[in-house]
């Protein structure tokens, strides 16, 4: 046993320590005495008077013999061993128990409000023993404390004998010293064993118990029981300590139960001390936005180094003062600790037995070990078995966190704890939103569980609900269990109800099922299976409708995913999904689902990347859910395709080589031309680069060769198609340097002109598998191909010039604001467009009632519109940022869109939004009344989207799509939610277009979702979470890193 001091001890210091020496404790380094045995003769005592001394700092007391000799003085003379150590365990004793064993000698009448604990019952042979006097147990206190901790067989064999919170006194009358009053009486609840008069000790009150006669000494008379080892005492006047109330053998009176099972204003006080023990607030992580995701091998349970490590460790005591009985029991005071490895005993009195390894701490007791703090009247612990007993305690769990108190805590093992008469909550620390109150509560670091026997919950004070007996978690490990259910209300499936369970089956798979009930369709079940191996991550879920009360049918989806990263070069992706109906994602997927497509897209691929390129070799299919649309709609299936691009610099030679090569077959399930598409690219190019300019000439070559089938008659088989593609891009630099206020900017000006050739070839027989137009934006301005897919090869022959200028903090590196203007200009009119020469499109993409020609180019004008575009990035939560297109000929905008966003990365955001299209010339104006489902490309839409705060813990939620074209609103969503760090409520309204009807008429659905959660009781569903993330622009999930 290591013992440490604050500094070093005197060097003369032998035999038992000189008053001077316990005069002043605090500046004296912890010592180890040796302390001489000392007996004082056994005198025949009748009994004790006991009263203040004149400065009313200490008690005074002599024996009156039977023998009819001279009272004895209770204090020895100057061979007494050194009060400090009985002085701190009474102060204590005023101060940490809050109920007190009345069981004085016979005569004693202390002064009231001393909370002066009078010894047990003696021997008349014999005065009490200085450990009791000092405030020691009481013999039934001892036997409970010895039984608990199982300490009856060691102890027996340690001499001499510590009972827990007491300390192994000498025969002798030593009484104790000194006897400072509290400076705050707390309330709190203590029970006590049968067989003794027990006190509680509460707030000050005027009230007195017995009549006091005035002039009379105020305070507590006990005498003994002629047959038993009892006390009867009676308190006469007031007790400035608050109203006495004796506790019976039954124990606690029922209201008095409440107290002591819950979390009081006492227990706050302590739970502030004890995280002023701890390294860090626990609380501090999960409180703000996004889970706290702890390693419970990490921060909770002990791993076999740290076992052995604590094995090994030696033991570590500091302390002001201290000393040792017979080099067995050695006892400390004043900021007394004992130390090994992970766990910590702190206190105002301490007493370790060296030879039983046992630790008894007394006052202000503070605990923690790893995972676990707590703080405690008492504690007796055996350090060696990693076994212990806390009364009245306080403890924290740091994985989850969570917190309770206890009327008995029991540290079994390393990893099991149980706690008597508890209640236990996730709220912080002056927070109790929601407890749960049980009988017994057991805490298993080994599996994270924690389980609660003849428990009640209590929401806002408010009984919720009692169970015999539940189990949660502790910590973040994935535990099975009931996820937190989902209702609402919806107007085409009527009232639901969703409760899914989750199946934690092993540590690198799991399954959830959910059953749903809805009024207005019956039963759906569904299941969600994930399976994590080494290399792969695999999904597989699915839900049916065994017969929907609506439609008469069996109604469902399934879907299978497996994403895998084999090597640092491979990955491969599998995405299979299947819908029995058009309107089933719509109406069924939840309450809250988003409008779907009406072809549902299934692929596989798998890339490989290497130092110069890439290859990638996919598969993908289209299921049609929409019976309305014919089959020649649908979009054509790839089976197989593959793919690859190359990149390299050609020695130094300057120039450098790119190639892209594509081979597919293109399948489709009706009677529409199909085949195979061969297209190769490659491209040389001469960079020439400085700081302030580049120059970028190249030349490529496009080979597309097609084997076709079904193909229109007089059309052969084979067709292909060869054309050369040159470009050049080039660009300026200029930069300066200037301050704006406080801030140091720097501007850039960056002229660009890019000019493309590419010859006009004739394509009107060539098929179109999977060709579209890019959207016309200002990034598009400088491609060498206004088509996407190797379809179509427009011809070009402009020029387009750019101007971009560009705002940077030079402190930060942030691009305050960014403004590029860009237009193209027509040397020849271009011709090719997306006419599709076998009638009907058989892609499923949008062409637009131009029947292929440009969009927005105003192909048959020599000059095309101008784009602009502003991003502004005001602080580091505000970007502002918009696109326009204006029309040198009508000087109309045709297409604008504008945005503001507020998003301070913990989901406090803001979103507004504008966006403008004009319909294309065969279309009606966009001035005119249209109605929804109308052929057309026309947009005049605002979208607002938020979640702010209002006020603490309340956040509104809304989003608001309108259409100005149609004059109605699109999409709404208003709701509420409040969080704190351990509970969570959530309301949300919803009303959003379902479709047309035959005559083209809008259809809605409205719905409203209700989700609570109570954090750490069960584990949390992300439902709500899912539909935010997907609604409002730029919201986040919880487990994403902020």
């Amino acid at each position: 046993m290591t013992v440490r001091g604050p500094g070093p001890a005197s060097p003369d210091m032998e035999g038992p320590p000189t008053a001077a020496h316990a005069a002043a404790p605090l500046r004296t380094a912890v010592f180890l005495a040796l302390a001489a045995s000392w007996q004082q003769p056994a005198v025949a005592v009748g009994n004790w008077n006991c009263a203040r001394s004149t400065d009313d700092k200490q008690w005074e007391c002599v024996a009156k013999r039977k023998d009819g000799g001279a009272d004895t003085p209770a204090a020895p003379g100057p061979k007494a061993p050194p009060t400090a150590l009985g002085e701190t365990a009474l102060s204590q004793s005023n101060r940490a128990a809050p109920s007190t064993a009345v069981s004085p000698p016979t005569g004693a009448a202390p002064v009231a409000g001393t909370g002066l604990r009078p010894p047990p019952p003696v021997p008349s042979a014999a005065p009490p023993s200085p450990s009791t006097m000092a405030g020691g147990p009481t013999e039934d206190e001892e036997d409970e404390e010895s039984e608990s901790a199982e300490s009856e067989k060691a102890e027996s064999t340690a001499a001499p004998q510590v009972a827990e919170g007491g300390s192994a006194g000498e025969p002798g009358g030593t009484p104790p010293a000194r006897a400072p009053r509290p400076e705050t009486p707390l309330a709190a609840s203590r029970f006590v064993p049968s067989g003794t008069v027990s006190v509680r000790k509460e707030a000050a009150s005027p009230q007195s118990v017995a009549a006091h006669a005035p002039g009379a000494p105020a305070g507590w008379t006990c005498r003994p029981q002629k047959e038993s080892r009892s006390w009867d005492c009676n308190l006469v006047g007031p007790d400035p300590r608050g109203v006495a109330r004796p506790v019976g053998a039954a124990g606690e009176p029922p209201e008095d139960w409440a107290q002591a099972a819950t979390i009081t204003e006492y227990d706050e006080q302590r739970f502030d001390r004890l995280l002023g023990m701890m390294p860090s607030n626990p609380w501090a992580g999960t409180c703000a936005r996004g889970k706290r995701e702890s390693d419970a091998a990490k921060d909770f349970l002990l791993t076999s180094k740290d076992r052995l490590a604590r094995k090994r460790a030696p033991v570590e005591v500091h302390g002001n003062y201290g000393e040792m009985d017979d080099q067995e029991v050695a006892t400390f005071t004043g900021d007394a600790e004992v130390t090994r490895y992970d766990q910590h005993v702190k206190g105002d009195f301490l007493s370790l037995n060296t030879e039983a390894d046992t630790v008894n701490a007394r006052g202000s007791v503070f605990y923690r070990e790893k995972g676990l703090a707590f703080a405690s009247d008492t504690a007796f612990m055996r350090m060696e078995e990693d076994k212990g007993v806390l009364r009245n305690s306080q403890f924290i769990v740091e994985t989850m966190p969570s917190r309770g108190v206890a009327r008995v805590a029991h540290m079994d093992s390393d990893t099991h704890s149980h706690y008597e008469t508890a209640t236990y909550t996730t709220c912080p620390p002056g927070n109790t939103d929601w407890m749960l109150h049980a009988d017994e509560v057991t805490i298993d670091k080994e599996t994270g569980r924690g389980d609660a026997s003849h428990a009640w919950m209590e929401f806002k004070g408010v009984p919720i609900f009692y169970t015999p007996y539940m189990d949660f978690p502790v910590d973040d490990r994935r535990q099975s269990g009931f996820l937190s259910p989902t209702f609402g209300q919806s107007k085409v499936n009527g009232f639901n109800l969703s409760v899914p369970y989750y199946f934690n089956l092993a540590p690198d798979y799991d399954l959830t099922l959910q059953a749903r009930e809805m009024t207005s369709r019956g039963p759906l079940f569904g299941g969600d299976f994930r399976w994590l191996t080494e290399h792969q991550r695999i999904r597989l879920l699915g839900e049916v409708i065994p017969e929907d009360s609506q439609t008469k049918t069996t109604r469902g989806q399934a879907g299978f995913d497996a994403m895998g990263r084999w090597t640092d070069s491979l990955f491969t992706l599998v995405d299979l999904n299947y819908v029995s109906d058009s309107k089933y994602l719509n109406q069924l997927n939840n309450t809250l689902g988003l409008v779907s497509n009406t072809f549902v897209q299934s692929q596989a691929y798998a890339d490989y990347t290497y130092s110069n390129g890439s290859v990638r070799l996919l598969g993908d299919y289209y299921q049609n859910i929409d019976p309305s649309i014919p089959t020649e709609q649908t979009p054509y299936y790839r089976l197989p395709s593959l793919r690859g691009n190359y990149n390299e610099q050609i020695g130094d030679s300057g120039f450098r080589f790119q190639a892209n090569a594509e081979v597919v077959n293109f399948g489709h399930g009706g009677n529409n031309v199909k085949g195979q598409r061969l297209n190769i690219r490659p491209q040389i190019s001469y960079p020439i680069q400085s700081p302030g300019s580049f120059l970028v000439p190249s030349v490529a070559l496009q080979n597309t060769t097609y084997m076709l089938q079904n193909q229109a008659a007089g059309t052969g088989s084979s067709l292909n198609r060869v054309a050369p593609i040159f470009s050049v891009d080039s660009g300026l630099v200029f930069d300066r340097d200037f301050e704006l206020g406080s801030a140091s900017l720097r501007q850039t000006l960056e002229p660009r002109v890019f000019y493309t050739y590419v010859p006009k070839i004739n394509q009107n027989d060539y098929p179109i598998f999977d060709s579209n137009y890019y959207d016309f934006t200002y990034y598009q301005l400088f491609r060498t191909n206004r088509f996407a897919g190797a379809d179509r090869l427009a011809d070009m022959n402009q020029v387009t010039l750019g101007l971009t200028s560009r705002f940077i903090d030079r402190d930060t590196g942030w691009e305050r604001l960014t403004a590029s203007l860009g237009k193209v200009f027509f040397i020849t009119d271009p011709s090719v467009t997306l006419v599709n020469p076998y009638g009907a499109n058989p892609l499923g993409v949008v062409l637009g009632p131009d029947q292929g020609q440009f969009v927005y180019g105003n192909y048959n004008k020599s000059y095309a519109n101008v784009i602009g575009k502003v991003d502004t990035r005001l602080t580091e939560a505000f970007f502002l940022g918009g696109e326009a297109q204006l029309s040198p000929y009508t000087g109309r905008f045709e297409r604008g869109s504008v945005g503001l966003q507020y998003n301070d990365r913990q989901n406090n955001l803001m979103n507004l939004s504008y966006r403008y299209r004009e319909p294309l010339p065969n279309q009606p104006a966009i001035e005119q009344a249209a109605t929804i489902g109308q052929n057309t490309t026309a947009l005049n839409n605002t979208d607002i989207s938020f979640r702010i705060p209002f006020l603490k813990d309340w956040h509104v939620i809304g989003r608001w799509q309108y259409s100005l074209l149609y004059n109605r609103t699109l999409e709404s969503l208003v709701g509420l939610e409040h969080e704190t760090c351990c509970w969570r409520f959530t309301v949300l309204g919803r009303e959003y277009l379902n479709g047309v009807n035959q005559s083209n008429a809008p259809t809605t659905n409205t719905a409203i979702f209700v989700q609570m959660e109570l954090k750490g009781l069960t584990r949390l569903g992300d439902q709500v979470d899912r539909f935010l993330y997907r609604a409002i622009n730029g919201y986040r999930m919880p487990n994403e890193d902020f």
